[in-house]
C-alpha cells in the first residue's frame, strides 16, 4: 500500500498475524483476538537523524495510552519495548524505504498483548499482557482510537520539538540513566552505566574507565544487571 502511494496515516489492523515478527527478525506471538496488531504508513518530512526518533515517539504514545486510560504504569526498555509488571507487553518495529538518500516512507508496526493468559514456552518468562497485569479485558477496537490520537501527537513533535521526545523518553524509562546494563552485540558483550540518550536517540553508555559509547538500536540486546545482595 505504501509503494502504491497510499497517504501518510493509512493504517491496517489485523485480528491475527500468522507471521508476526519483531526487531532483528524475531518472532512475535499474535494469536487471534488477543492483541492489537497495527501497521501505519508514515511519510516523515524530516531528515536523519531526526527520523531515527520515530520508534521513541511511538513508544511514548503507547506508554501514555496504556497509563492514562488503564493505569498500567508502563516502563520503556530502550529503544521501544513497553514493559508492564517487569515483562514485555508491547513491541514496536519501524522499517523504512529510502530513495535518493531521503525517506520515501516508513511502516510503523505495533503489537500490544491484550488478552493473553498463556504464552509460548520460549517467551513465557518474559512476556505479559494487559489482562494479566491489570485484570482488564481490553478490546482492540477500544484501544485503537486513543492510541492513534497519541501517535499523531508524538509523531508531530518530530518536526516541532524533537528534543522534547528525547526528554520525555528519558523521564519515562527506568533504563535511561544510572542503570547498569549488559550490552550484547554481534561482536562483543560488555557492561556499563546508562547516561541518557544522544540527540539522535542512541543510548549513551559510560564504560569502566570513564569512556562513553553510543549504542544504536539495531545492533544490541539490552538487559539490566541485578544488584548484588
Amino acid at each position: 500500500m505504501a509503494i502504491a502511494g497510499q497517504p501518510e496515516g493509512t493504517g491496517v489492523c489485523a485480528l491475527q498475524q500468522t507471521a508476526g515478527r519483531g526487531r532483528q527478525g524475531r518472532s512475535w506471538s499474535s494469536p487471534p483476538g488477543e492483541g492489537l496488531y497495527l501497521s501505519v504508513i508514515l511519510r516523515p518530512r524530516v531528515l536523519n537523524p531526526v527520523v531515527q526518533l520515530i520508534p521513541l515517539a511511538a513508544a511514548l504514545a503507547v506508554a501514555r495510552t496504556l497509563d492514562d486510560i488503564y493505569g498500567a504504569k508502563p516502563d520503556i526498555k530502550w529503544p521501544n519495548d513497553i514493559i508492564v509488571g517487569g515483562r514485555k507487553a508491547c513491541g514496536i518495529l519501524v522499517e523504512s524505504s529510502t530513495e535518493s538518500g531521503r525517506i520515501d516512507f516508513a511502516i510503523l508496526g505495533i503489537g500490544i498483548n491484550l488478552g493473553q493468559e498463556e504464552f509460548p514456552e520460549d517467551i513465557r518468562s518474559t512476556a505479559t499482557s494487559m489482562l494479566k497485569e491489570t485484570g482488564l479485558l481490553i478490546a482492540p477496537d477500544d484501544l485503537l482510537s486513543p492510541l492513534l490520537e497519541r501517535l499523531a501527537e508524538w509523531y508531530g513533535l518530530l518536526t516541532t520539538d524533537p528534543a522534547g521526545i528525547i526528554e520525555a523518553w528519558e523521564r519515562s524509562s527506568s533504563y535511561a540513566r544510572d542503570c547498569r546494563v549488559t550490552i550484547n552485540t554481534t561482536d562483543e558483550t560488555f557492561e556499563g552505566i546508562t547516561s541518557g540518550l544522544s540527540p539522535t536517540g542512541a543510548l549513551i553508555i559510560e564504560l569502566p574507565g570513564g569512556n562513553r559509547r553510543e549504542i544504536l538500536s539495531g545492533e544490541v540486546r539490552l538487559r539490566k544487571v541485578k544488584s548484588e545482595p
